[in-house]
């Protein structure tokens, strides 16, 4: 089982550089959480698009089950870190269960 947050960024979002330091703060409190950054403005591989984010800063938190199904898809925008902790603490207990 698995959990992988992307995690959308832009480098002329001026709520990204405020939240920065949280979102460092995440990922050494959920260390088993896969993370990858995204930059908006290099995403070649349209993640942003698929993942249906339309706004910045933005976590999209996704479960996964050892045979790849989804078990939990939750995204979160905005400064307010409360919302970040809420998705990924229910993805996590999503796998545990």
């Amino acid at each position: 089982m698995s959990v992988t947050a992307y995690h959308f960024w832009s480098p002329t979002c001026g709520p990204c550089k405020v939240i920065k330091p949280a979102i460092e703060d995440l990922k050494e409190e959920f260390p088993s959480v896969s993370w990858v950054v995204v930059n908006t403005h290099e995403d070649r591989e349209g993640l942003s698009r698929s993942l249906g984010v339309q706004v910045v800063p933005t976590i999209v938190v996704i479960a996964r089950s050892k045979e790849g199904a989804t078990l939990y898809t939750e995204k979160h925008s905005g400064t307010a870190m409360v919302g970040y902790y809420r998705i990924l603490r229910s993805a996590m207990r999503s796998v545990q269960q």
